[in-house]
């Protein structure tokens, strides 16, 4: 009979079973039963498996945050007309929310919500039954939305589009203009290069979009019936306002503010800008005539169907190379210098045609007539600007002195436009605290002392000596635009009529330039602001004194001596309250 086998696994699993008790077995010792077992004997302790990361979740590179800025102000005689009643108070109030993803560290998305709106402004519960949120006008707002993707082609070469706050230099020129209630924002693309060494940044955006899509989004600008009419009404409020169309939006096409911004860092003690910033805005005719176009003066068709385009040219030298413009010397300094140039889209008369030669021609659609000149050239843009800013911090203690130029016109009748165009600048740092006056026919001569108080805050005080660059030239306000008829002015150059005037502008706009000012106003700012748990608190008071080119245009004795009253008030007064939080 044959003898049955075992099979051959069963065979491996009892000698493998064998050999690892016979590892694990300790051997007896009949000799000593307490004898220390032999640590090299003893087998290694057993390690516990690893823990795999968790899976990433929605909340992995997400943040958020958000300030709430309340703040009171006082505005006082700033016409410096004591028959006037121009004084203004009200309460700002700014709510940000914002949240920002990062889905890879190279790519993220942020988007700011914003709430800006006055104390009072809605209907609110005058009968009892509504009350101060009852949706009548809402100022809810985006301010931020944009996907930026950096480091591309593994370069420090970042893309960034969509709603954004462009900032650069001293924002004298592009500026967030954070200190209103609004602030400003571009909806663009920006290409950017930042390394140790160079930052280069080249941005186009649009400024204003003619077309509607088909999906009901409708534009605010072009060629449209809907606009409603608005109150044109003087600066000083001796005259009837008259009911007008929002001819500006009516007029105003495709525009564009492109720029390409570099700033050079040999170290960190000296840092060169060099930049150039271009607007172009396209105008479009008003109505269906072929020819006439509202809101226009002189030539009619002086500028429908045209582009104004403006070039800016500059070049910024700074050692304020640290966080919030600080200099890593006790001596801090910033220097800049713009020119423009580019052409406004009118075609005007020469001025070498003395003779005014013109034609009389029939608008097609109309049948109205109207002159027409019959030689022309494009009026063009003459510009300059020049900022220096240069202070010495002793300890505690920083002292600065100021200069500021920017250029005017003594002759808005002529083929060139002088008066410097401030863009979209940030101006409340630069010309005083009131904002009364933008860098347009200006010359501020500043000095400036701030005092650090550690945890208690910092002071500082400003005197600032403001006058006219062209005695010709309006004074502009912060936003850039002519306070026609709040100081004495000319529209033409001349030099050598002293007559007796009959308008506010002279005798056809012509007052002689004997009888003009140049000090526009001094003021005197103080600030103060303070940290104080999660708050800064912040106040400032300003008083301003008017000069001779305010004063001579609100006491005009050239218009009728006769019947001269004093209306003039020298003193003007600005004041405000800030309280901010931001987590």
């Amino acid at each position: 009979m044959q003898k049955r086998r075992l099979p051959i696994f069963i065979l491996f699993y009892l000698v493998i079973g064998y050999e690892l008790l016979g590892q694990t077995a300790v051997p007896e010792n009949p000799t000593n039963q307490n004898q220390a077992v032999n640590p090299s004997s003893t087998p290694p302790p057993t390690q516990e498996p690893q823990k795999l990361p968790p899976p990433p979740t929605w909340s992995d590179g997400f943040t958020a945050g958000a300030l709430v800025r309340v703040r009171p102000e006082l505005k006082y005689n700033l016409d410096f007309n004591r028959n006037t009643n121009d004084n203004v108070d009200f309460t700002g109030q700014k709510i940000q929310f914002w949240i920002q993803k990062e889905f890879t560290k190279d790519v993220i998305a942020k988007i700011t919500f914003q709430d800006a709106r006055l104390w009072g402004a809605e209907k609110g519960s005058l009968t009892g039954l509504s009350t101060a949120n009852d949706g009548t006008r809402q100022s809810t707002d985006v301010r931020e939305a944009y996907i930026e993707v950096k480091n591309n082609f593994n370069l420090p070469f970042h893309i960034q589009a969509g709603r954004q706050i462009l900032r650069y230099g001293d924002e004298r020129l592009v500026g967030s203009l954070d200190w209103t209630n609004i602030g400003r924002s571009f909806d663009g693309l920006r290409l950017k290069w930042d390394d140790k060494y160079i930052s280069s940044h080249i941005f186009v955006t649009s400024v204003s979009e003619r077309h509607s899509d088909i999906a009901g989004n409708t534009t605010s600008f072009g060629v449209k019936n809907q606009y409603s009419p608005y109150l044109d009404c003087p600066y000083n409020g001796t005259k009837a306002c008259t009911l007008k169309p929002d001819a500006q939006r009516q007029e105003l096409g495709d525009s564009y503010f492109t720029g390409f911004y570099n700033t050079l860092k040999p170290s960190d003690y000296f840092h060169i800008d060099l930049y150039y910033l271009g607007l172009q805005k396209e105008y479009l005719r008003a109505n269906q005539s072929l020819i006439l176009t509202t809101g226009e003066t002189g030539n009619p068709a002086s500028r429908a169907s045209r582009w104004d385009i403006l070039h800016t040219y500059g070049i910024r030298i700074t050692n304020r190379t640290q966080a919030n413009k600080k200099a890593l010397q006790a001596l801090d300094y910033s220097f800049e210098y713009a020119v423009q140039t580019g052409t406004t889209g009118k075609s005007i008369r020469p001025r070498w045609d003395n003779q005014r030669t013109e034609v009389t021609l029939t608008d097609p659609l109309t049948n109205g007539t109207y002159n027409h000149n019959l030689y022309s050239e494009k009026e063009k843009y003459k510009t300059f600007a020049f900022g220096a800013d240069v202070g010495y911090t002793i300890e505690k203690l920083r002292l600065g002195v100021a200069y500021d130029i920017g250029s005017g016109d003594p002759n808005r009748t002529d083929g060139s436009i002088a008066s410097f165009q401030n863009l979209f600048h940030t101006n409340h740092l630069f010309y005083g605290m009131a904002d009364q006056v933008s860098w347009v026919n200006m010359k501020s001569k500043s000095v400036n002392a701030t005092y650090n108080l550690g945890t208690y805050g910092n002071f500082r005080v400003d005197y600032f000596a403001i006058e006219k660059h062209k005695l010709q030239d309006s004074w502009y306000d912060v936003a850039g635009v002519a306070k026609t008829g709040a100081s004495t002015e000319s529209i033409t150059n001349n030099s050598y009529d002293s007559s007796q005037v009959l308008t506010e502008k002279g005798a056809g706009d012509n007052r002689p330039v004997s009888m003009l000012g140049r000090s526009l106003f001094r003021e005197i700012d103080f600030k103060y602001n303070m940290p104080y748990k999660n708050l800064i608190l912040e106040c400032g008071y300003s008083m301003l004194f008017a000069g001779d080119a305010i004063q001579n245009r609100v006491n005009d004795r050239t218009i009728n001596s006769q019947v001269y009253t004093n209306q003039f008030s020298k003193n003007a007064q600005f004041a405000y309250l800030m309280v901010t939080a931001q987590f």
